[in-house]
């Protein structure tokens, strides 16, 4: 009985893509892996699996696999001298063998580099007559095996022969090591390495001392220009009178000319054209959306004053649900009256009836009342 091409074991159609094949493989898989499957034969069908799968993902490998499907596929008279040459055995001239199951060993790795085959081999049925047979077609001086990573190194002239004895053999060509491998210079760089391993580490470590050299010069710097940035600030705030107090400061304020805006303004009191003139942007938009419920905010009530932190939006309520009532710039002053929390936020209202989120803020009040909707 003919055995199964690796379509039919992945149980896919000759011309199936890749994306087909890694689903098959993937789901067969699950069916048959030992780890799932308690049968006797599932350790024999997930070598099989892997077997057709490596064999077909790789597109170069698939396509010399067709190539050797297509060749099989000859008139019965040539298949029938095929299987009796089989029959009798090991022919002396070194007779080819198909791939479809007279030979029962496969690679699970194998590459081409440069004048030499690297492969591994993933299964035989009889292994020691496979490798009598490998060491008897391929002379020693063409192959050696690494113990250590479990692999053959043969010369290329002899892929016939390994193409005869496994029958997933079709190598993935990779680029010859550099061609100054083996020259003078390349050997006497190794040399010199072997003979001074550590020569190397002075220069690394100069490397690390200079930078680390830079980051101590580049943070004594900053130290000193932050101490003269200091010394300038401490110098300039002593300069001005000391005896100024913060009543005559306001008495300076209360007396500044007529068309400067106050520092703050109260709500409703403040809505009145003289004032409106000289008032912020957010303040002439708060006094054209006055609300009934908030006119119970008077200047008796207790209130902080606040800076804007950034460019802040004061709205109808505590949340950014709510409308927008106006913008307030950077550095604006406000008056709070009260505050609320809301989903995690601190909002402040302000004495013209709108809100405005604590983080917006420069330094939020913590001595007001809380309120309510």
């Amino acid at each position: 009985m003919a055995s199964e091409t690796y379509y039919q074991i992945l149980q896919v159609a000759p011309d199936a893509t890749q994306a087909k094949i890694a689903a098959a493989y993937r789901r067969l898989a699950r069916q048959v892996h030992p780890d799932l499957n308690p049968s006797p034969e599932a350790h024999r069908c997930m070598q099989e699996l892997n077997e057709a799968y490596n064999m077909l993902r790789h597109p170069e490998r698939r396509r010399r696999y067709d190539e050797m499907l297509a060749a099989a596929q000859r008139p019965s008279c040539v298949q029938r001298s095929n299987e009796r040459a089989s029959s009798d055995g090991r022919a002396a001239d070194g007779a080819t063998h198909m791939r479809t199951g007279l030979r029962s060993a496969w690679l699970s790795y194998q590459k081409r580099i440069g004048d030499e085959i690297v492969f591994v081999v993933g299964h035989a049925d009889n292994m020691a007559d496979l490798l009598a047979d490998l060491q008897r077609r391929i002379p020693a001086s063409a192959r050696r095996y690494d113990i250590a990573q479990n692999r053959w190194r043969v010369h290329v002239a002899y892929e016939e022969v390994l193409r005869t004895l496994f029958r997933n053999y079709a190598p993935v060509v990779q680029k010859s090591p550099t061609a100054g491998r083996n020259s003078p210079s390349a050997a006497s760089r190794r040399a010199t390495q072997r003979i001074h391993p550590r020569r190397a580490q002075p220069e690394r470590c100069r490397v690390w001392v200079g930078v680390a050299s830079a980051i101590l010069m580049g943070a004594a710097l900053w130290l000193v220009l932050m101490t003269q940035t200091l010394a300038s600030n401490g110098g300039a705030s002593a300069t001005s009178d000391p005896l100024e107090s913060s009543g005559e400061r306001s008495v300076r304020t209360a007396s500044a000319p007529t068309g400067t805006a106050p520092d703050a303004l109260t709500f409703p009191e403040d809505c009145v054209p003289a004032v409106l003139e000289a008032a912020p942007t957010y303040f002439r938009e708060a006094c054209k959306t006055l609300e009934p419920e908030f006119k119970d905010v008077t200047h008796t009530r207790p209130y902080a004053l606040a800076t804007t932190r950034v460019a802040s939006n004061i709205r109808s309520g505590p949340d950014t649900r709510f409308p927008v009532l106006t913008t307030a710039p950077p550095g604006a002053r406000i008056q709070l009256v009260g505050y609320t929390v809301s989903r995690g936020y601190v909002w402040f209202l302000t004495n013209f009836g709108g809100w405005i989120r604590g983080d917006l803020l420069t330094e939020p009040p913590m001595d007001l009342p809380p309120v309510g909707l």
